[in-house]
């Protein structure tokens, strides 16, 4: 028994001290406690560094995937919107030009009603003159006059002939909200005759937001560069005339024409998103596309509390472990425990990891690889260490990888390197496209020892790119260029028309009998004769030509070179010879003609708009000719009775 002091302990007790055993005193506080204290305390903080430096790593990697498919989509409404104003400008033109043909005389109703004019977005189209008084108009309007309008007076000083796309304004005929499109009327000697107006709805902008992925907050905008919004849907809500001059994207694109930013007080509504951006080429435009910043950030945030809880297990484990090696081990065992728990952290990690990691010498020869980037490829780790990274990879990619391998070796940067997009071709012959980043590790000396490859797998990401990319310039019924890759193609025809002196033509194709069709056994079996009509065109054209729809039962066809007039007709009449055959339907037989008008280039024109046009007015001069023929001009030449 130990007294408090000396005046208290028995004379004796010291000599019972010296007599028997020595006593063993236990110091907590000796340089080997202290150094595995101390790297008890590293390497907790070392685990959280790497849980906190993963959950930063996963959230910019779903900012910038968000940022990635933003931007996608962006392109995808951007096209949209190209295609819905080219639609007004095609209608329009044709509307200006009946007009200075016929003169007061027009009228758009009748050509409504016939179906003259189809385009179901164009809730009114008028012909103003100029003095602002409708001429014309596809509904019943009374007495307006449109000279204050936006509209009127910006075409009435302007000398350019370009369709103008005005801001939100209340409707006098309609009575509602709409967006007017409209294309100036010049006279002789280059004066101002008026103007083809159409009425859209705003909301006919924003449709896109059904089609497109971004969730219960998403933003979907069209900002003219006015500063005035034509349509707007933000987490399911439209609206349009919304003053845009005070928010971001909107300030900084005049400095950059697209980007993408991270709102994140919320402009609109006081909802952060993830935003990408873009100004229209030829149209003083721009489109926004937005991700809500929580939906995106959701599972990481979900995957962020496991990591934390796993982050404060493991580091009260390891204070535990810490304390009982201070108490019962010696230096040595301390040393090797803490190898051994080393050596299993790296391996749990490495191969647990839910990317794909190797190392690689800095000849690309593979050293080792965890399972996940073996499952990636398909091959087991005894085939890869007998490939490189040059061999494992597209032949296409091989060149860029070798230059961003060697760019790792000498660059001056973090180890966790920036990363690049490439594409592996896997042990099946399968395709798989990544995101890589090359780390660069070096041996005592700062000599490179061996490189850290680390992959994810971005295949459906790409395969999303490619689908919106086909599907933006396809029609989704017939697989045939749509609208858009029709003028494209169109435009490149008569610009090497123009170049090496040819001739080159469009066609114009209306089938004659499809209402009837549809009447009588349905939309399915007139979507199944229009698929079979894609396919029959297409055996009457050469690989060079193109076949478009160009919406409903109207097809387009650029021959992309022609000798002489007669090979159009030659063309025209394989046309008319394959749609006079049956067409067999899962439900029937049905019986169709086909009207083809032509225009000649140079003979009808230079401009991919002038002969469309002649195209379509030669089409119906061949239907009100009796149908089933083809025409060049407004008389009809029959090549099939």
């Amino acid at each position: 028994m130990e007294h408090k002091d000396d005046t208290t302990r028995p004379p004796d007790a010291d000599d019972r001290l010296e007599a028997g055993a020595p006593r063993r005193r236990y110091r907590l506080a000796t340089p080997l406690s202290l150094a595995i204290a101390l790297g008890c305390i590293a390497a907790v903080a070392g685990l959280w560094l790497v849980t906190l430096q993963r959950v930063a790593f996963e959230r910019e990697q779903a900012v910038a995937s968000a940022m990635q498919s933003n931007a996608n989509l962006a392109i995808a409404f951007e096209q949209q919107v190209v295609r819905t104003l080219k639609a007004a400008e095609q209608v329009a033109a044709f509307v200006r030009e009946q007009y200075q043909q016929q003169g007061t005389d027009i009228n758009l109703r009748d050509w409504v009603a016939r179906g003259v004019i189809r385009e179901p977005m164009f809730t009114i189209i008028s012909v103003v003159n100029e003095q602002g008084d409708i001429v014309s108009s596809s509904q019943e309007t009374g007495a307006v006059n449109y000279s204050d309008r936006a509209f009127f007076q910006a075409l009435r000083r302007s000398e350019r002939d370009e369709l103008f796309v005005s801001e939100p304004v209340l409707g006098r005929v309609s009575g509602q909200w709409r967006i007017s499109m409209a294309l100036r009327i010049v006279r002789e000697g280059g004066r101002f005759g008026g103007v083809v107006v159409m009425s859209v709805d705003p909301t006919n902008f924003t449709d896109f937001y059904r089609q497109a992925d971004l969730g219960a907050q998403g933003l979907l905008e069209l900002t003219g560069l006015d500063g005035v919004v034509r349509g707007r849907k933000s987490g399911g809500k439209v609206s349009f005339g919304a003053d845009a001059r005070s928010l971001p994207w909107f300030q900084r694109q005049a400095a950059a024409s697209e980007d993408d930013l991270i709102d994140a007080h919320g402009a609109v509504d006081g909802v952060p998103r993830i935003l990408s951006y873009r100004s229209m080429a030829g149209h003083p435009l721009m489109v926004t596309v937005g991700s809500a910043s929580s939906e995106v950030l959701e599972p990481v945030m979900q995957r962020r509390a496991g990591y934390l809880a796993l982050a404060a297990g493991a580091s009260v484990a390891l204070l535990c472990f810490g304390a009982l090696l201070i108490v019962v081990l010696a230096r040595q065992r301390a040393v090797a425990d803490a190898l051994a728990s080393s050596e299993g952290l790296f391996r749990a990690t490495f191969h647990q990891a839910a990317t794909g990691i190797a190392h690689i010498t800095p000849e690309g020869r593979i050293l080792r690889a965890n399972d996940k980037f073996c499952r990636m490829l398909g091959y087991s780790l005894q085939e890869l260490r007998q490939r490189d990274l040059f061999a494992l990879s597209d032949e296409g990619e091989r060149e860029a990888v070798r230059r961003f391998l060697a760019q790792r070796l000498v660059a001056h940067s973090p180890v966790l390197s920036p990363e690049m997009e490439k594409a592996y071709r896997r042990k099946d012959g399968g395709l798989l496209w990544v995101y890589e980043a090359l780390g660069l590790v070096k041996d005592a000396q700062g000599r490179p020892d061996f490189l850290v490859v680390v992959t994810q797998d971005i295949s459906a990401h790409k395969e999303l790119e490619m689908r919106l990319s086909h599907d933006a310039l396809h029609d989704a019924l017939t697989g045939l260029p749509n609208r858009v890759m029709f003028n494209d193609r169109f435009a490149r025809v008569l610009e090497s028309a123009r170049r090496y002196g040819r001739r080159a033509a469009v066609l114009y194709v209306d089938l004659d009998g499809f209402k009837s069709v549809n009447d009588q056994w349905g939309h399915a079996a007139g979507d199944q004769l229009l698929q079979q009509v894609a396919r029959r065109l297409e055996d009457c054209v050469r690989a060079e030509d193109t076949v478009a729809r160009l919406g409903g039962d109207e097809f387009g066809i650029v021959l992309a070179a022609i000798d002489q007039v007669e090979d159009c007709e030659v063309v025209a009449d394989k046309v008319l010879s394959a749609m006079v055959q049956p067409f067999v339907l899962d439900s029937a037989v049905a019986q169709v003609s086909a009207s083809v008008g032509a225009g000649l280039y140079p003979r009808h024109g230079s401009d991919a708009d002038a002969l469309l046009a002649q195209a379509d007015a030669a089409m119906y001069a061949a239907k009100q000719a009796g149908k089933n023929r083809f025409s060049t001009d407004t008389a009809p030449s029959p090549l099939a009775e």
